[in-house]
């Protein structure tokens, strides 16, 4: 008998993929978001050669957008004709397909649910478009209720006392820039050296993307070319420019369908379509950047990402293609350094966000639907793809194979164990001599607006301090000042 036929029946498995970009000449053509999710269902279901699959969908999980629609889910199932179905919402946050992947995987494997289908979809570009021609691009209104689940939807408490809200420290390119300075200094390279470095990391996403179908930009940019600044790469937040930021100006949906090995069977959907969650972890890092041990690695990752390969039974040169979170190249670099993986080897399959595009909440739609196409392309092989939410606030690990599992999908929430690891305490109110910790100069339109610093104190706690000085701003651009000594006044303003 083979391993196919004698495995569990409720064994999940993605059998279906779709994704959809959008490019059209006339802004009349172009599709809202909710048409851009239907499309990629039909692709999904014509991908799994079985139609059939829409209507008997369970349900339909749907990450929340930039759009309005109040439960898009329930539209979507009921154009498809499926009937009581559930319809599940995730709150912003990178990990929310992973983390409605792994419950759907768990729910299929003990009996809850037999279709599920994830799907997302944006149409910014379309949007920012026609408000740049003093129109505006109609949504549908669409109700259908509150979602019958919400997840990540996660109390925040005041954040009017949290002391990354109070410091400023709000942007996420910002954020993790200031860990892209922190990264070059414990590496020990120059301004220049990591300039060249981080940019030659991105070219190798840009060159995924050059090949990939679905991809935004296409155009396999260089290097030099993504690390000098000019009117259309303008500077973001230094080290950054704009080819280094994930881009969710795009017109992007993609949608998987996951069944049970027995309903695939049922419906006779071929065996080469078949691709197996094998393992996911979620982690929630409970802890502020403020409060962060530090700013130069992401135990977290370690953690999770160990744990998600030993309840896969693989190690991380067993991986065939992997897709790490490229919202910046911080992700990337604190990713692989955290799964053991190096940076020589290909860390997307889909180009990354900067390039195949990072259409808001649901880019994983898109890696993990990538995913599945390479895996089928190659037999027996495993992948994993990882997924970051906030400033490293969470993590979500999948790792998937073309292969039949040895044993049931595992999942294991390691929140538990990140919430022991050590932290730093904050001090927002010390003056006086701070040393440097990571920094960064936040740019709008291109122009210097306002330098922000981690600094040490002595005691070892962490401070922020800022500063709008051309002068000093223009030296946190072009020097390396990790480690060296400066002083806060009480309005924290900082100098050399």
């Amino acid at each position: 008998m083979s391993q196919l036929h004698s495995l569990d029946p409720r064994t999940p498995v993605l059998v279906g993929v779709g994704q959809v970009t959008q490019r059209v000449d006339q802004l009349e053509d172009a599709r809202e978001p909710l048409e851009l999710m239907a499309l990629a269902m039909e692709r999904a279901a014509e991908d799994a050669g079985s139609p059939e699959l829409l209507s008997r969908a369970d349900s339909v999980r749907v990450p929340q957008g930039l759009w309005k629609y109040q439960n898009p889910a329930r539209a979507l199932g009921e154009r498809f004709g499926a009937s009581g179905f559930e319809t599940v919402s995730a709150a912003i946050a990178g990990t929310s397909i992973q983390s409605m992947l792994n419950d759907a995987a768990l729910q299929i494997l003990g009996g809850a649910h037999d279709v599920v289908v994830i799907v997302g979809a944006e149409a910014e570009h379309s949007k920012r478009r026609a408000k740049r021609g003093g129109t505006v691009f109609e949504h549908s209104t669409v109700s259908g209720g509150e979602p019958d689940r919400v997840f990540g939807a996660t109390a925040h408490g005041d954040w009017s006392q949290n002391p990354d809200v109070k410091a400023g420290i709000t942007s996420p390119a910002r954020t993790f820039a200031l860990f892209e300075s922190a990264i070059r200094h414990h590496r020990g390279e120059s301004v220049e050296e990591h300039r060249i470095r981080i940019s030659e990391l991105w070219a190798s996403l840009a060159a995924i993307a050059a090949k990939h179908p679905g991809a935004w930009n296409r155009q396999g940019l260089d290097a030099e070319t993504i690390a000098s600044p000019t009117g259309q790469n303008r500077w973001i937040s230094s080290p950054y420019t704009k080819f280094h930021v994930s881009n969710m100006v795009v017109d992007q949906g993609a949608a998987l369908i996951l069944t049970s090995v027995e309903t695939a069977r049922a419906l006779g959907i071929a065996e080469d379509r078949f691709v197996y969650p094998l393992a996911g972890t979620d982690a929630v890092v409970v802890r502020n950047v403020s409060e962060r041990e530090h700013l130069y690695e992401e135990p977290a990752i370690r953690i999770a990402g160990q744990r998600v390969y030993e309840l896969a039974g693989v190690s991380p040169d067993e991986l065939g293609p992997v897709d790490l979170y490229s919202c910046f190249p911080a992700a990337v670099q604190l990713g692989a350094e955290g799964l053991g993986l190096s940076l020589d080897r290909p860390l997307s399959v889909t180009g990354g966000m900067a390039f195949h595009g990072g259409p808001f909440n649901s880019y994983v739609l898109h890696s993990i639907a990538t995913m599945t196409e390479r895996l089928r392309e190659a037999p027996g092989t495993s992948g994993l793809v990882s997924s970051v939410g906030g400033f490293f606030s969470k993590h979500a690990f999948g790792v998937y194979a073309s292969r039949p599992p040895e044993r049931p999908f595992q999942f294991e929430d390691v929140a538990g164990q990140i919430a022991g690891l050590p932290g730093r305490e904050h001090d927002g109110n010390v003056t006086g001599d701070v040393s440097i910790e990571a920094y960064t100069v936040a740019h709008e339109q291109g122009r210097p607006e306002r330098a922000v610093v981690a600094c040490r104190t002595a005691s070892g706690s962490r401070t922020w301090g800022f500063s709008s000085k051309p002068d000093i701003m223009e030296r946190f651009v072009a020097e390396e000042l990790v480690g060296q000594g400066a002083r806060i006044d009480s309005d924290r303003e900082l100098t050399l």
